[in-house]
C-alpha cells in the first residue's frame, strides 16, 4: 500500500525533514515564477550533499592519512608475512590497531559513512518519488481533481478500473482498492483516501489525464477540474521538455540524457578517486580487482535511471555530478596541503582522546574484540591441555605383568594387594619398567 507520506521510525522523520526542505526550495522558485520542480530537485540535491559533506570529508581525510602512514603499515605486514599461527595473527592485529589508534584513524570509517547515508538516500527517494505529498503547492494542483473523483458516484470504483487497465499505473491498483468510500468512511478516512487518490494522480502524464477525462466524461465536475489544473501540472512536472513523472525507458527520447549523465558522472567519479598502493603485491591485486568491480556501479546507475521516474533520475545524476566535483576539489586540496601538519594535528587529537578513554577505564570496540579473541585462544589452549591430561590419565593398567624377580611385585603379593598387569609396550608398562629399574638401583 502506497501512503502519501513515508512512515517508519527512521524513514518517516527523515522524509518529513527532507520534504520540508524541498517544499521551502520550491516556494522560493515559485515566488520568482519558476514552476518546474526540476530546478528545486537540483538545488535540493546540492543542499543534501552539503549536509553530508562533513562525513565525506572525514572519510577522505582518514583515507589520506592511511596513505601517508602506508610505509609503517607495510612494515608490520612484512614482519608477519607468511606467519599463519594464531599468536602471530593476533599480534599483527594488535600492532595494526595500535598504529591506527596512534594516528586516530578507523578502517571501518568508510563503511560507517555509507551506513549513515543509506537511510538518507531511501528517504530522498521517497520524497522525490512522491513530490505532491511533501510540496504543498504541487499537492494543491491535484487536490481539486482528487476530491471531485472521491465525491463522484462510484468515482473510486471507476478510478480502480482505470488504474487496472492503464499499464503505467498498474503498480497502484492495490492502493486504489484500499480507498474507503461512502458512509463507511469517517472524516479521517476521507482525508487519507483523497491523499491516496493524489498518489495515483501524481503518476499521471498528459496522455493519461486525457484518458481519465474519457473515463469520467459523464461526471462534468471531474472533467472540469482536470482541464483547470492539467496545464499547471504539466508545467510543474516538465524540465527542459522532460516529464519528470515518467521513466525514460528504453525508447529513444530526450529523457535519455538523464541516465547518460548519471553514467558519465559516476564513471568520472571512479576515475578521479585516488588509488592506494599497499606495497604488498597480493593486496594490490585484490584492491585492483575490487576497483574493477566498482566500475559496474555506473552501469547499474544507468539502468536504474531508465526504470524510475525521471525526477528520481535527475536527483541521481545531479548527485553524481556534485560528487565528482567534490572529489576533484578535495584531491586538489590534499595535493597542496601540508600532510605533516594534518597528521600531527590528527595525532594530537587521537592522543587526547586515548588519554580521556583510559582515564575513564573504557576500551574501544576493536580493543574489546581483540581481548575477546585472546580470551578464546587461551580457553581453547586450556581445553586442549585438559583433553591431553584426561587421555593419558585414562590408560588401563590391568594388563601389565611384572617380572617374576621384581621385589616390588613380591611386596605387592606379600601385602595382599591385587597384582597390577599392564599391556606390553604401553606407556604405563614403560613407566613402570623405569620405576622398577630405579628401585633395583636403590637396593644395590
Amino acid at each position: 500500500m502506497i501512503l502519501t507520506k513515508s512512515s517508519g521510525t527512521i524513514l518517516g522523520p527523515l522524509s518529513w525533514l527532507l520534504g520540508h526542505i524541498l517544499n521551502a526550495i520550491y516556494n522560493v522558485f515559485y515566488s520568482i515564477n519558476i514552476h518546474s520542480i526540476g530546478f528545486s530537485i537540483i538545488v535540493f540535491t546540492i543542499i543534501v550533499r552539503l549536509m553530508l559533506f562533513p562525513t565525506n570529508l572525514k572519510t577522505t581525510r582518514s583515507s589520506k592519512i592511511q596513505e601517508y602512514i602506508r610505509p609503517e603499515m607495510n612494515k608490520i605486514q612484512k614482519k608477519y608475512r607468511g606467519k599463519k599461527d594464531q599468536e602471530s595473527l593476533i599480534n599483527q592485529q594488535r600492532e595494526m590497531r595500535e598504529l591506527q589508534s596512534k594516528y586516530g584513524i578507523k578502517m571501518s570509517a568508510g563503511c560507517l559513512t555509507a551506513l549513515v547515508q543509506l537511510p538518507i538516500f531511501f528517504a530522498l527517494y521517497r520524497v522525490i518519488q512522491n513530490i505532491p505529498a511533501y510540496v504543498d503547492k504541487v499537492k494543491g494542483l491535484y487536490t481539486p481533481i482528487a476530491k471531485a473523483i472521491y465525491s463522484a458516484p462510484n468515482g473510486v470504483e471507476k478510478l480502480q478500473a482505470f488504474v487496472s487497465d492503464e499499464k503505467s499505473l498498474k503498480a497502484y491498483v492495490k492502493t486504489a482498492g484500499k480507498i474507503a468510500t461512502g458512509s463507511d468512511a469517517s472524516t479521517s478516512d476521507a482525508g487519507k483516501s483523497i491523499n491516496r487518490v493524489i498518489d495515483i494522480l501524481g503518476k499521471c502524464t498528459g496522455d493519461v489525464f486525457d484518458k481519465l477525462k474519457e473515463t469520467f466524461n459523464a461526471v462534468p465536475d471531474v472533467v472540469n477540474r482536470i482541464e483547470e489544473n492539467v496545464n499547471n501540472i504539466e508545467k510543474t512536472n516538465t524540465f527542459f521538455g522532460i516529464n519528470l513523472t515518467e521513466a525514460p525507458g528504453y525508447k529513444l527520447s530526450w529523457a535519455l540524457i538523464i541516465p547518460i549523465l548519471s553514467f558519465v558522472f559516476q564513471f568520472l567519479s571512479m576515475k578521479v578517486m585516488p588509488q592506494q598502493s599497499t606495497g604488498d603485491p597480493q593486496q594490490d591485486a585484490s584492491m585492483k580487482s575490487m576497483r574493477t568491480m566498482t566500475y559496474i556501479m555506473p552501469f547499474f546507475s544507468f539502468f536504474i535511471c531508465l526504470s524510475v521516474p525521471a525526477g528520481v533520475g535527475l536527483y541521481w545524476a545531479a548527485s553524481a555530478a556534485i560528487g565528482f566535483l567534490i572529489t576533484v576539489l578535495t584531491n586538489a586540496y590534499y595535493k597542496r596541503a601540508d600532510m605533516d601538519a594534518i597528521v600531527k594535528k590528527q595525532m594530537d587529537k587521537a592522543a587526547k582522546k586515548m588519554e580521556k578513554r583510559k582515564a575513564k577505564g573504557k576500551k574501544s570496540w576493536m580493543e574489546r574484540m581483540q581481548d575477546a579473541a585472546q580470551g578464546q585462544d587461551r580457553s581453547a589452549e586450556a581445553r586442549a591441555n585438559q583433553r591431553g591430561i584426561s587421555k593419558y590419565g585414562s590408560y588401563n593398567l590391568k594388563s601389565y605383568s611384572p617380572d617374576k624377580n621384581d621385589d616390588s611385585s613380591s611386596n605387592d603379593k606379600n601385602s595382599g594387594k591385587p597384582q597390577a598387569k599392564y599391556r606390553a609396550g604401553s606407556l604405563s608398562a614403560k613407566a613402570n619398567a623405569v620405576r622398577d629399574f630405579n628401585n633395583k638401583g636403590e637396593r644395590k
